[in-house]
């Protein structure tokens, strides 16, 4: 499910909140992507600015790019949203049908030829013979806290390393910026 949420304006004192700035407050509103009672993606300012290291790879290298996790398509819109990007063909492995079906269609129609969705498990697909991506950005993860995250990245970063020049994963970026300020 789709909803937007509303983060209203409160007296609020950033020099108080001992977050790092990214996370800090900043009323809006935004767009949610729930699957039951699980928060998969929101379009918060620290969803985007904890994934800018993929966007910034893929700009930098272009070509094509492998993303898995659909969530809201943030990762690739950012990429594609520039006319003049280098970058020539988003792939996305997505294993949730109903994401593909709220968040997939949109975003072909909108870059139509540049993205192909892939409904498959991240951890069982393989890319055809002869693919070859600059940037894999892995972001399969709604809790960047959970145990299971750092084997998981670990091994989505083995599989795809005969494929990709470079890889990264989004709880790690969401980590280190956590520690960044701290």
């Amino acid at each position: 499910m789709i909803e937007k949420i509303s983060i209203p304006t409160r007296p609020y004192d950033p020099t108080k909140d001992p977050r790092p700035d990214c996370f800090k407050f900043r009323p809006g509103v935004y767009t949610c992507l729930r699957r039951d009672q699980t928060q998969f993606m929101t379009d918060l300012y620290d969803e985007w600015w904890t994934q800018r290291e993929a966007m910034a790879e893929a700009r930098k290298r272009g070509g094509n790019i492998l993303i898995t996790g659909l969530g809201l398509g943030l990762v690739a819109e950012a990429i594609l949203r520039d006319k003049n990007t280098a970058v020539r063909h988003i792939t996305i492995v997505e294993a949730a049908s109903d994401v593909i079906a709220l968040i997939g269609l949109y975003l072909q129609q909108k870059y139509p030829g540049r993205i192909t969705i892939v409904p498959a498990d991240a951890f069982t697909w393989t890319p055809e013979r002869g693919e070859h991506y600059t940037v894999g950005w892995h972001d399969i993860w709604p809790d960047p806290h959970a145990a299971s995250n750092i084997p998981e990245m670990q091994l989505l970063e083995d599989r795809y390393r005969p494929w990709c020049d470079w890889q990264g994963c989004w709880p790690q970026a969401y980590q280190l910026a956590l520690q960044a300020d701290s």
